[in-house]
Parts: structure tokens; C-alpha cells; sequence
């Protein structure tokens, strides 16, 4: 019940986030799983400016690019000569409170080099700003998301080490992303998105790739989920939503995915509806009322007779026309296991019951 609360909580907070504030700083201390901190879609209010090494004497061009697809590039030429050697570029003054958060999540395509992510806090050395920074490497090429933890971010200021300066992720007030890996060549970096993932509730740990016996574990359910080639439309949805990060987390889920098919079924027009940005907040009630907490065994949901979901109330499961039915939905295949939960696929899109 408590982990149901905390998760209702989380969907709650999120659906408030896709209603836009007044300013950046309105929505900056929200504690839901998985919060934003920039789309890169110009609505951030970030002020995001580029700083080269010449700031130092140094030859290094950076350059800043919005995409027509919503992402933004960062590429140019890192220099060695005039004892330079970086790249960065960042907010300008921002106020976040990632306290309730484990780390910084984003999507990247890189080149095959290794960025610094760099948040600076209240924290100061002499009367100058504290940069604290953990590396993150991409692949050259290929989209990807990096996970970076907090616990990595380590303080310094102008190549000086600051071990006992402490971070405080409840008072960030500038993020950035820099190049100086002292490798004399030509960058490009594309971010779809920063965000952070889970929540201070202790230390998150993957589970190991695999089994002690050699058996190869489980994948985790967003992986689960787009390997199996049925859900294509689910993903997109939870894309839109902005709620695929809400996965990145260390208690089980279960999810009743439809297939693309279920979603076929929908009257004409309305998948397309919900998609639209301005329909958000809908698009998040209807993905939530397809999860509940914990790992709900098929056979265990069915002799309660009925599943909590985390928003819209329960749905429920019964036996009846030679197939096991959620609400009017027949579960296609049960019990299907994840590192982080359930998954069972259904035929038919779930409704939240309409409000009388």
C-alpha cells in the first residue's frame, strides 16, 4: 500500500510537471521519479552559452546548435596549444533541487569520447564557484543514455581537487557539459535530453548481467519491452509522455502493455489526440493506469479478483470466456519476467473509469 501511495505520489507530480510554470524555478524542486531538467526543446529558460579555453589563452572552439529535431549539438575543435585543452557549454544561473534523485540521465550521441557532466552548488573555494564533475562515455555514432550517479561527482576548481568540499545536489545552480579529455581533434556531441533518475531511498544497484549458474538474467522492463517488437506504439507513448525515465528505478513494477494491434483498436483519431504535446497531462493518466507497484503475479492478481493501478483506481481480473480478462482486455501472455518487475501483454488499451 505505501509503495502504491508513493508511486501515485510520482505519476501525480509528473502529470503537474507537464503543465507549464510561470518560470523555471516554479517546478525546479519537484521530487518526482525521473524529473527534467532540460528537453533542449527552448522552453527551459536555461540561457545555455558555450565557454571555450580562451577565457585561459587557450585555442579551443566550441560551438552550440538547436536541431529541427529538438535535440542540441555541441561540437567543434578542442586545442592543446596555450596550455589550453576544453570545451564546455552551460546554463546560465539555474536553481534545482535534485536531492530526491540518484543521478543525472541522458540521452546522448556522441563520438566515441569522453564528456564531463558539471553541476556547480552554493560551494565555493576562495570566493569562486566549485564545479563538481563525473565522466560519462558515448559511443561513436549511436544514440544512447548515459546514467551518471551523483556519488561520481567530485569537486575542484581550475584543475585543483577539492575532496572535502562537499556536494549538495539540493542546490544546483549551473549544469554543463564539458570536453577536455587532452585529445587535440575535432568533437560532436547531440543531447536529446538531461534528466535525472530515481530516488534517494539508499544506493541504486543494477542487478548483474548474469546468473551465478550462467543463465543469462532477465532485462530490465524498458528493455524487455522494445526488444519484444509488439509494443511500438506503447514506447512512443511513453516517450511523448516523458515517462520512459520513470522505469530507471530499484522496486519492481508491473505493467500491462498493450500491443500495437490494442492500440489499433482505439476509435479513430484518439491515439493521435493524446500524442499531442498539449494533451500530455491525459497521455499520463492513461500510461499510469497501466502500472501498479510491486511484482503482481498473474495468478495472484486473479484470485484477488482485482489490481490497484497507480492512477485511475483498480481494473479488474477475472476468468471468463476461456481467457483471463483485465477489465474487457484478455491477457495474451502472463508473467513475463524483468529485472525490475512484470510484464503482461494485453489486447486492449486500459480506459480509466470516466469521471460521473
Amino acid at each position: 500500500m505505501q509503495d502504491r501511495l508513493f508511486l501515485s505520489t510520482v505519476f501525480i507530480a509528473s502529470l503537474a510537471s507537464a503543465v507549464p510554470s510561470a518560470s523555471p524555478a516554479a517546478s525546479s524542486t519537484a521530487a518526482w521519479r525521473g524529473q527534467s531538467i532540460t528537453e533542449f526543446d527552448g522552453k527551459d529558460g536555461m540561457n545555455w552559452q558555450v565557454v571555450n579555453d580562451g577565457v585561459m589563452g587557450g585555442l579551443s572552439e566550441g560551438h552550440l546548435t538547436p536541431t529541427d529535431t529538438g535535440t542540441m549539438k555541441f561540437d567543434g575543435m578542442l586545442s592543446l596549444e596555450n596550455n589550453g585543452g576544453f570545451s564546455t557549454f552551460r546554463s546560465g544561473d539555474v536553481d534545482l533541487n535534485l536531492c530526491n534523485d540518484l543521478g543525472l540521465l541522458l540521452r546522448v550521441k556522441g563520438d566515441g569520447r569522453t564528456y564531463q557532466a558539471r553541476l556547480a552548488t552554493d560551494a565555493r573555494y576562495r570566493g569562486m564557484e566549485v564545479s563538481f564533475s563525473a565522466e560519462f562515455a558515448t559511443k561513436k555514432g549511436e544514440w544512447m543514455e548515459a546514467k551518471v550517479p551523483f556519488a561520481d561527482f567530485k569537486g575542484s576548481f581550475r584543475g585543483t581537487d577539492l575532496p572535502k568540499v562537499a556536494f549538495d545536489p539540493s542546490k544546483i545552480r549551473r549544469v554543463s557539459i564539458l570536453l577536455g579529455d587532452k585529445k587535440q581533434a575535432p568533437f560532436e556531441i547531440e543531447i536529446d535530453y538531461i534528466r535525472t533518475y530515481g530516488k534517494g531511498q539508499g544506493n541504486y544497484t543494477e542487478r548483474p548481467a548474469e546468473k551465478a549458474s550462467g543463465e543469462q538474467a532477465p532485462a530490465r522492463l524498458i528493455a524487455t519491452a522494445e526488444a519484444d517488437g509488439r509494443f511500438t506504439t506503447f514506447m512512443s507513448a511513453l516517450d511523448a509522455a516523458g515517462l520512459t525515465v520513470f522505469f530507471q528505478w530499484d522496486k519492481p513494477l508491473t505493467v500491462f502493455v498493450p500491443t500495437d494491434e490494442a492500440f489499433a483498436k482505439l476509435p479513430e483519431g484518439v491515439l493521435e489526440d493524446l500524442l499531442k504535446p498539449e494533451n500530455k497531462p491525459k497521455l499520463i493518466a492513461l500510461l499510469s493506469h497501466h502500472v501498479s507497484a510491486g511484482a503482481n503475479a498473474l495468478a495472484d492478481s486473479l484470485k484477488a479478483g482485482k489490481v490497484e493501478m497507480l492512477k485511475g483506481g483498480p481494473v479488474s481480473v477475472a476468468f471468463a470466456n476461456g481467457k483471463v480478462r483485465v477489465n474487457d482486455a484478455a491477457v495474451i501472455d502472463a508473467d513475463v519476467a524483468c529485472q525490475d518487475g512484470l510484464i503482461h501483454v494485453i489486447d486492449r488499451v486500459l480506459l480509466p473509469a470516466s469521471k460521473s
